[in-house]
C-alpha cells in the first residue's frame, strides 16, 4: 500500500520577475536570452550544473536543423570564432566550449541563473500560473512571474499545472529509446568524419558472436560524430528502451543501463584499433539523452499531414526541415522520413487548461510523428526563441499568452 505524509510550509519568496524560463537546454536559453534582449525581467532555472542541457550535460551533437537566422546564426559563428565548430558534416561543435558561450550570454545580459535547482510545481491561482516552487540548496522557495515558459522537454511545468498531454506512440503508447552519449580521444585523424558507420560494418566482421554483441549494445545503426578537436568523436550507440523519462525510477535505472552499456562499447574498440586508432574514454554525460516524453496539448496540435504537407501558418516561430527520425520503441531500426519544411505556430506553445504558461521545445504540441522531426535542438532553440518574444508581447499589450495566439486566429493573421 503506498503512503503519504501531508507537509504544511512556509515558503519564502525568493523572487518576482517578468519572465520565469524552467530549463536551461536550447529551447530554454533561446527563450531566457530573447526575452532578456526585449528588456524583461528574466529567471532561468536548470537542474543541472552548467548552462546547455543536452548540447552540453547530454554531450548531444551534430546541431541539427541549424541553418535559420536569430540565435542559431549566432551561436554557429560564435563557436566557429572559438575554433568549436566543424567536425561531422561540418554542423558539430565542442561541448565545452559550448557551456562556456552559453554562460558567456547570461551574464552580459544580466539573467538571473539559478544552477543546480530542481523546479518542483508551479503556484497556482484558479487555473493561472502565478510562479513556480524550486528546491536547490537554500531549501524551497517560490519564484513569482508574468510569465512562465516550462522548457523542461518533458512539460514538468504544464503536466503539474493540469495541463492535458499525450505520450508515446500511437496505439501502445510506446517510447523512443533513450541514448548514453560520451566522448571518446585517440581517434585517428585520417579517419573520414563523413563515415560515420564504416567503423561499425568493420566491428560486425569481426566480434565472435553478433547475437552477444547486439545485446551488450543494442543499437546496429550507430554514428561516430567526429568534432572540431582532432582525435575528439561523440558516439551515439547505447539505446536503452522500456523506460520513461518522466519516471524518477525509470530514468534512474535507464542511467545506470546507459553507462553500462557505455562500458561494453569501449571494449569492442580494440578490435579495430588498426581503422579507428587507439581509442579511450575522455567523458561520460551528465544526464542521459530522452528523445520523448509528454507532448502538451496546445492551442494547435502539429499534425502528420502538417509534416507530410509542409504546412505554413503566418504565426509561425520555427520552421522544421529535419526529417522525420523514430529510433523504433521495440527494435534496433531506425526510421527516417524527409519532409518538404512545416510551420511551429505559436499556438502550439500554449498549453491547454492553464494561463501565464507556455512551452518551447520537444515538450510542445504535436503528434509522435511531427515531434520525431521537430525535437532537434536547432529547431528547440528557435522555438524558444520565439517563446520568450511572444511572452514579452503579451506582458507589454497586457494580455496573456492565449488571447494573444488566439486573436491572431480570429483576426485573421493566422
Amino acid at each position: 500500500m503506498k503512503q503519504t505524509v501531508r507537509q504544511v510550509l512556509d515558503i519564502p519568496v525568493r523572487n518576482a520577475c517578468d519572465v520565469l524560463v524552467v530549463g536551461a537546454g536550447p529551447a530554454g536559453m533561446g527563450a531566457a536570452i530573447s526575452a532578456a534582449r526585449k528588456g524583461a525581467r528574466v529567471t532561468l532555472v536548470e537542474y543541472g550544473g552548467k548552462l546547455g542541457g543536452m548540447w552540453t550535460l547530454g554531450l548531444l551533437s551534430p546541431f541539427f536543423d541549424n541553418k535559420k537566422e536569430g540565435l542559431n546564426r549566432e551561436f554557429r559563428e560564435k563557436l566557429m570564432e572559438r575554433s568549436a565548430w566543424g567536425g561531422l558534416w561540418n554542423i558539430s561543435f565542442d561541448p565545452t566550449e559550448m557551456a562556456l558561450l552559453m554562460n558567456r550570454y547570461v551574464m552580459e545580459l544580466g539573467i538571473d541563473v539559478l544552477l543546480c535547482t530542481v523546479a518542483c510545481e508551479p503556484w497556482m491561482e484558479d487555473r493561472t500560473v502565478r510562479g513556480v516552487f524550486v528546491q536547490n540548496k537554500s531549501g524551497r522557495q517560490l519564484i513569482l512571474a508574468k510569465v512562465v515558459i516550462d522548457c523542461t522537454g518533458d512539460g514538468d511545468i504544464a503536466a503539474r499545472a493540469g495541463c492535458p498531454y499525450v505520450i508515446g506512440r500511437p496505439g501502445d503508447g510506446a517510447f523512443q529509446p533513450m541514448t548514453m552519449m560520451f566522448r571518446i580521444g585517440g581517434v585517428r585523424t585520417e579517419y573520414p568524419s563523413d563515415r560515420i558507420l564504416d567503423w561499425y560494418t568493420l566491428l560486425e566482421r569481426r566480434v565472435r558472436s553478433r547475437e552477444e554483441f547486439v545485446r551488450d549494445v543494442p543499437f546496429t545503426n550507430p554514428a561516430l560524430i567526429k568534432l572540431p578537436r582532432d582525435g575528439e568523436a561523440l558516439v551515439q550507440w547505447t539505446h536503452i528502451r522500456r523506460r520513461n523519462g518522466c519516471d524518477g525510477d525509470d530514468l534512474s535505472r535507464a542511467t545506470q543501463e546507459g553507462f553500462r552499456q557505455v562500458e561494453n562499447a569501449m571494449r569492442y574498440f580494440p578490435l579495430i584499433r588498426d581503422l579507428l586508432g587507439d581509442v579511450y574514454l575522455m567523458e561520460l554525460p551528465s544526464v542521459i539523452g530522452v528523445r520523448e516524453t509528454r507532448r502538451i496539448s496546445g492551442e494547435y496540435t502539429v499534425s502528420d499531414d502538417d509534416v507530410k504537407n509542409g504546412h505554413r501558418h503566418s504565426d509561425s516561430v520555427c520552421t522544421v526541415y529535419f526529417g522525420v527520425d523514430i529510433h523504433e520503441p521495440d527494435s534496433e531500426q531506425q526510421s527516417g522520413y524527409p519532409n518538404p519544411g512545416f510551420d511551429i505556430p505559436f499556438r502550439s506553445l500554449v498549453p491547454q487548461n492553464a494561463e501565464n504558461l507556455l512551452t518551447a521545445g520537444r515538450c510542445i504540441s504535436g503528434s509522435y510523428m511531427a515531434h520525431a522531426a521537430y525535437r532537434v535542438t536547432g529547431d528547440c532553440l528557435k522555438m524558444g526563441e520565439g517563446a520568450g518574444e511572444k511572452a514579452c508581447e503579451s506582458i507589454e499589450r497586457g494580455i496573456s499568452v492565449r488571447k494573444l495566439a488566439l486573436d491572431a486566429v480570429s483576426s485573421g493573421q493566422a
